[in-house]
């Protein structure tokens, strides 16, 4: 009974060990007798792929061990705009083109100075080299306005050492300013406005206006009246106009003013010494020297003569 009872103690105190398959007892299994192994038969299956007798390239490894690329963020969505009109752009600037570099004249060599000390006989090099010598003029060449030198069969006139110079005898008579047409005035006339239809005349750097055989220059917001410009000139002569012929040359005269003809028109010229005419502009000048009373205009020296039973007018030379 005792036995009985010591062996229910241990068996619950020390459950496992009757528990554990290492104490269980295994039972024993008899070896199964092996089968014949069966004849082989012919296989009827495909013969497998050759093997490539080349061996497969090693991959190359990479010496540092790579780290997974970033995942990429996602962008936030910004809500798309189609407007209504389209925003106009702005014009495209240009570079504006460089003025071109400018640089200064090469220095010229100095030129030769003469010798210190007040030496003689020292002579600057002529202009065109030694020798030069300018090519002659033609044998019939004569220049505008030339005539031979006058002839005077009386003596000239002497008064404050000035010799004045007349082919006629002096004949007094009283002045009177001629009119050569509603548009014509006097040097130094002011008006306000011209003529439209007035010729322009550039020359020597001066603006004229020409209109009925007067000429003007602008002064002080109008137009005043002035000399006629030596050499300048014009394409048609005025109403009025009239011939005179001095030792073989022809001249137009109108309003004080002597003309030639040339392939370019009508050119002013110096009054010729000898010319007459029978009448004078507004404007002269009365000059009485000695016995004699003058009138000059435009710097040119009238005579009061008898030509022809009528009035008229000397051109006087001075010297």
């Amino acid at each position: 009974m005792k036995n009985k009872i010591g062996g229910l103690l241990f068996f619950f105190t020390f459950p496992g060990f009757f528990l554990n398959p290492m104490f269980a007892q295994q039972p024993t299994q008899s070896p199964r007798p092996q089968q014949p192994a069966p004849a082989s038969r012919p296989s009827t299956q495909p013969h497998p792929p050759r093997p490539n007798p080349q061996p497969p390239r090693p991959q190359p490894q990479p010496s540092h061990p790579t780290s997974p690329a970033p995942r990429p963020q996602p962008q936030p969505s910004r809500p798309i705009t189609h407007p209504s009109h389209p925003t106009p752009q702005p014009p495209i600037s240009r570079p504006s083109p460089q003025p071109p570099v400018t640089r200064p004249p090469a220095p010229r060599p100095p030129a030769p100075r003469p010798p210190q000390g007040g030496g003689s006989g020292y002579r600057p090099p002529p202009p065109h080299g030694g020798g030069y010598r300018p090519p002659p003029p033609p044998a019939a060449y004569r220049p505008p306005g030339w005539r031979p030198p006058p002839v005077y069969t009386r003596p000239p006139y002497v008064y404050g050492g000035r010799n004045y110079y007349t082919y006629h005898h002096y004949y007094y008579h009283p002045y009177r300013p001629y009119v050569y047409n509603p548009y014509w005035h006097p040097v130094g006339f002011f008006v306000a406005a011209v003529a439209a239809t007035a010729t322009i005349i550039a020359f020597n750097n001066m603006q004229y206006r020409y209109y009925q055989g007067v000429y003007y220059q602008p002064v002080n917001g109008g137009y005043q009246v002035v000399p006629a410009p030596l050499n300048s000139t014009i394409q048609f002569m005025p109403t009025g106009y009239s011939t005179i012929s001095v030792s073989g040359t022809n001249y137009y005269y109108f309003g004080g003013v002597f003309y030639i003809y040339t392939p370019n028109g009508f050119m002013v010229v110096s009054a010729p010494p000898g010319a007459v005419v029978y009448n004078l502009p507004g404007g002269c000048e009365t000059v009485q020297y000695g016995d004699i009373t003058y009138l000059r205009y435009n710097n040119t020296f009238f005579q009061p003569i008898l030509y022809n039973g009528q009035n008229a007018y000397e051109v006087v030379e001075v010297q």
